[in-house]
């Protein structure tokens, strides 16, 4: 048998307040355990400082590159689109110079003809 367990995408929603919880506590108890160590005060002073430069630039980059996939995504979709609406606008001309075609020969569907649509637009469905 196969499985049909359905997988849901990872959304930036659901996994962005996890991750940034995860990163709170991770810098909350590294400030706890700096300040409970015996060091002096320019020492904790000082590894606090490179602890917190060395997570807010690792967090800068994955903002970057979180922002540039959205951007890559949002021109990926946006042509996509572009390219849907051209096709239905193309398909939409060519049944409106059909039906025109149509009513200029005197080839005309009436109504409660079976195959109005198919002579009014013909290769269009």
């Amino acid at each position: 048998m196969e499985d049909k367990a359905q997988y849901l995408p990872v959304s930036p929603a659901r996994t962005g307040p996890k991750i940034m919880l995860f990163v709170t506590g991770v810098a909350v108890g590294y400030a706890a355990a700096t300040l409970l160590a015996p060091k002096s005060g320019r020492e904790v002073r000082s590894s606090l400082s490179e602890f917190a430069k060395t997570k807010s630039d690792r967090v800068a980059g994955a903002v970057r590159d979180v922002v540039g996939a959205t951007r890559e995504a949002t021109r990926s979709v946006t042509r996509r689109v572009a390219d849907v609406m051209d096709q239905g606008r193309d398909k939409a001309r060519g049944a409106v110079a059909a039906a025109a075609s149509s009513v200029e020969s005197g080839n005309a569907p009436h109504a409660g003809d079976e195959t109005t649509h198919e002579r009014a637009a013909p290769g269009y469905q």
